[in-house]
C-alpha cells in the first residue's frame, strides 16, 4: 500500500459499465484518486491502495482475480455494491461502500479506508466541500433549497434556478435526482442545464463541476454526506 497521492484503486466487477462509470465518476478528483485497470493492478500490486469489489453475481474469473489481488498486495479491500450488507450472500468481512455514494463521498471514504479511520456507518453528518477538506455542520431541518440562497461565483448571468441546478451538479446529483429534488421534469432540468452551460462556457458535466468549484458554488449540504 503506497499511501501517497493520488491513491490508486481498482474495481473487481464483471460489469464493464461499472468499471467505466467509476473511472468517469472520479475523473474530477484525479489529484486524489486514480482508477487503475485490473491488468495494471496485477502488474504492480504493491502500488495499490484499495481494491473495490462487487460480490453480487461474481464469476469464477472475478473471484480468482480478487483472491490474487488480495494475496499479492497489502491494499485495503472493500465491498462496492448496490446491495446493502443485509442483501449480500454472506456478511462481508470488509468495509461496505454503497454505489449510491456521490463522487465526493466515495473519494473521502477511500481516503479514510487508507488512513484506517473508516466508520462502519456509510453515512455521517459531515459535509464534503471537495476537493477542499470537510467541515462539520448541523443537519438541515429540511432538504429543500432555500430560495434566497446566494452564490459567490463569477457573474455570468445565471438565473437563481440555474444556480440551484449547478450547485446540485457540483454536489454529484444526476439529472433525475435534480428533477426529483426541485420537482421539475427531466426535460426542464436539461433545458436549464443547457442554458447554464452556455453562459458558463462549458460543454460537459465534469467541466461544470470544476467551474463550480473554481467559482465558489456551494456544495448542497442535503446530499454531500460522507461515510
Amino acid at each position: 500500500m503506497t499511501g501517497t497521492l493520488p491513491l490508486r484503486i481498482t474495481l473487481v466487477d464483471d460489469s464493464d459499465l461499472a468499471n467505466a462509470g467509476l473511472r468517469t465518476l472520479l475523473a474530477p478528483y484525479a489529484d486524489r484518486v486514480a482508477v487503475v485497470d485490473n491488468r495494471d493492478a496485477l502488474a504492480a500490486p504493491d502500488s495499490l491502495d484499495v481494491v473495490l469489489y462487487e460480490p453480487m453475481g461474481q464469476t469464477s474469473m472475478s473471484r480468482s482475480l480478487l483472491r490474487d489481488l488480495q494475496s499479492m498486495s497489502a491494499a485495503q479491500a472493500a465491498v462496492f455494491s448496490w446491495a446493502g450488507p443485509d442483501q449480500l450472500p454472506a456478511t462481508p468481512a470488509n468495509p461496505h461502500l454503497a454505489k449510491s455514494l456521490t463522487a465526493s463521498q466515495l473519494v473521502v471514504s477511500v481516503e479514510r479506508l487508507v488512513e484506517g479511520r473508516f466508520e462502519t456507518a456509510p453515512v455521517s453528518r459531515r459535509v464534503v466541500l471537495a476537493p477542499v477538506a470537510e467541515e462539520p455542520v448541523e443537519e438541515e431541518p429540511t432538504p429543500e433549497i432555500e430560495p434566497e440562497t446566494h452564490f459567490e461565483h463569477e457573474d455570468v448571468g445565471l438565473t437563481p434556478r440555474e444556480s440551484e441546478i449547478v450547485s446540485l451538479i457540483v454536489s454529484g446529483l444526476s439529472n433525475r435526482e435534480i428533477g426529483d429534488r426541485l420537482q421539475l421534469s427531466i426535460n426542464s432540468v436539461k433545458t436549464y442545464i443547457r442554458s447554464a452551460y452556455r453562459k458558463m462556457g462549458v460543454e460537459r458535466r465534469t467541466q461544470a463541476v470544476l467551474w463550480g468549484l473554481d467559482n465558489g458554488i456551494h456544495v448542497d449540504r442535503g446530499h454531500a454526506l460522507v461515510g
